[in-house]
């Protein structure tokens, strides 16, 4: 069954942001180590460590407003400090079977984009750090 994006929310250092067009992200990667032997003819491997990956949001964004705020004044911050993990909730619809995934992430880019005849947006880039919490 089919869910709908709509409603769908994130969750920013327990601020809501809002105008988000998309949200990409979470992934998962899990590095492998190679336990192959000398005796082996097929290389063996087991799971090490797990990579959470990135998460990508797109808002439309006002330089006036507040929807974006948040991560205009983190990454003015930048010039002095280097951003910290916060804590993130992405919330699906309530039709959705899980309904929000919960992390902590470092802000790692922002990137505004003034395309013509087009709304301001910016692109937002985050590294999670740790595991995601689906609930």
């Amino acid at each position: 069954m089919a869910i709908t994006t709509n409603g769908a929310t994130f969750t920013y250092d327990t601020e809501v942001i809002g105008e988000v067009i998309s949200i990409s992200g979470p992934s998962v990667s899990i590095n492998t180590i190679d336990t192959t032997t000398l005796d082996d003819i097929h290389r063996t491997f087991v799971g090490g460590t797990i990579d959470s990956g990135e998460l990508s949001l797109e808002v439309l964004i006002d330089p006036m407003g507040t929807d974006a705020q948040k991560f205009e004044d983190e990454w003015d911050a930048t010039a002095t400090a280097a951003p910290t993990a916060k804590a993130c909730i992405i919330t699906f619809p309530s039709a959705a079977t899980a309904a929000t995934y919960t992390f902590n992430a470092v802000l790692t880019g922002f990137e505004l984009s003034l395309p013509i005849d087009d709304s301001i947006k910016a692109n937002i880039t985050l590294k999670i750090s740790g595991s995601v919490t689906i609930a």
